[in-house]
C-alpha cells in the first residue's frame, strides 16, 4: 500500500484539481507537520448501500453540535480525487472526470483490485490536524473487504452498518432525484435473491422501481454485496442497523446511542 500511496502522490495528486486539501483545510494527503493520519483518529463512519437512508441520517447529525458531520470527504470526493484518477494512471488511461454511476463502480473496482482496502485504505491516507474536539462522522467504505480492512487497520473506528430490504430500497433509489444519479437503465433482476425478482418485475412494470435505480443496485450488488457483513457482529468495533420503516430521527437516535459507546465524550443533542 504505501508504494501505491507513494505513485499516487507523485504522479496524480499534482495533477487534481482542486484537491482535498482546497476543500477541506483541515486536511492533507502528503505527510506534514503534526497532521495524524485518519486511520489513527476517532471516528464513526456510516456504511450503507445507495438509498438505504444514510444522507437523510446523516443530515439529522448535522444538526448536533456533538457531531463533525462535513469536517470530512464523503466517499463521492475520496473516489474523484484518489481512487478512480489512481486508477486511471495504475490502467495508463487519461486522468478525466467520470459521471455515470456505473462506470464510477468500475473505477473503483479497478483501485480496489491494485489498493487492497478500495475506498477503506484510500481514507486511510488522509491526514488530519488538529483533531476535532467533536466526534468525526463520515460515510466513505462500501462493502465486506473494505469494512474488514478498517476494522483490522483503524482501532479507533466505529463502523455502522445499515440495512434496508433490497425491495424497499430500489423504491427508495427510484424515488431520488439526484443528479448524481447517472446511469443508463437496466432490467436486469437477476442480482436480486431469487424469490424477490417476480415481484421485483411487478414493481419495475409498474414504474414502481426504475431501470436506472436497477442500473445502480445491480453495479454496487456486483462491487459490494446486498448481504451485511458476516459475523461482524464479533468485533465491537462494528454493529449492524437493520431498518424497516423507522423515521429519519429514530434512526439518528439510535446512531447517537452507539456514538456514546466510543471511548470520546459525546455531549448531549436536542431532541429532533
Amino acid at each position: 500500500m504505501e508504494a501505491a500511496r507513494k505513485r499516487y502522490l507523485q504522479e496524480v495528486y499534482p495533477r487534481i484539481a482542486p484537491s482535498l486539501a482546497q476543500r477541506y483545510p483541515k486536511l492533507r494527503v502528503e505527510p506534514a507537520g503534526d497532521l495524524r493520519p485518519l486511520s489513527e483518529i476517532a471516528l464513526l463512519m456510516l456504511v450503507a448501500l445507495t438509498g438505504t437512508g444514510k444522507s437523510t441520517a446523516l443530515g439529522r447529525l448535522r444538526g448536533c453540535a456533538a457531531f463533525a458531520v462535513d469536517a470530512l470527504p464523503s466517499r463521492r470526493d475520496v473516489a474523484d480525487c484518489i481512487a478512480i484518477p489512481m486508477a486511471q494512471a495504475l490502467d495508463g488511461a487519461p486522468l478525466h472526470p467520470v459521471a455515470d454511476r456505473v462506470q464510477r463502480f468500475a473505477w473503483t473496482r479497478r483501485f480496489a483490485e491494485q489498493v487492497p482496502g478500495g475506498l477503506a485504505a484510500a481514507f486511510s491516507w488522509l491526514m488530519l490536524a488538529p483533531a476535532p474536539a467533536t466526534l468525526l462522522v463520515a460515510e466513505g467504505i462500501r462493502g465486506h473487504k473494505e469494512m474488514r480492512y478498517a476494522l483490522q487497520r483503524c482501532p479507533r473506528w466505529k463502523i455502522i452498518e445499515l440495512t434496508v430490504p433490497p425491495l424497499t430500497r430500489l423504491r427508495r433509489l427510484s424515488a431520488r432525484h439526484e443528479a448524481f444519479d447517472r446511469a443508463a437503465g437496466s432490467q436486469d433482476l437477476s442480482f436480486l435473491p431469487g424469490e424477490q425478482q417476480a415481484r421485483a418485475r411487478q414493481l419495475l412494470q409498474s414504474r414502481a422501481i426504475s431501470p436506472k435505480a436497477l442500473a445502480i443496485a445491480r453495479a454496487e450488488a456486483a462491487n459490494y454485496s446486498l448481504q451485511p457483513l458476516p459475523a461482524g457482529a464479533a468485533n465491537s468495533q462494528y454493529q449492524r442497523l437493520d431498518l424497516g420503516d423507522e423515521s429519519p430521527d429514530a434512526v439518528a437516535a439510535a446512531i447517537r446511542k452507539i456514538a456514546r459507546s466510543m471511548d470520546v465524550e459525546i455531549g448531549a443533542c436536542p431532541a429532533s
